[in-house]
């Protein structure tokens, strides 16, 4: 089912892409939206695998590089 919170899209990508086009007020080609939305949703899907790697509470960030 669709809900207002799907935008344009369909999904929430669609929404998020939506909001995020107007906040910055940027135009969006209608025939290059289907591909923004695949990057969109393949990011989103990469950052829910990130989400889901349990850490113990013993890790600690990696030291900053300095040359």
């Amino acid at each position: 089912m669709r809900t207002e919170a799907d935008g344009e899209g369909g999904t929430p990508c669609g929404a998020l892409l939506d909001a995020g086009l107007a906040v910055a007020r940027l135009p969006l080609e209608p025939e290059l939206r289907p591909r923004v939305l695949m990057h969109l949703e393949t990011a989103t899907a990469m950052a829910a695998l990130v989400m889901e790697f349990a850490l113990p509470d013993e890790a600690e960030p990696a030291p900053v590089y300095r040359p």
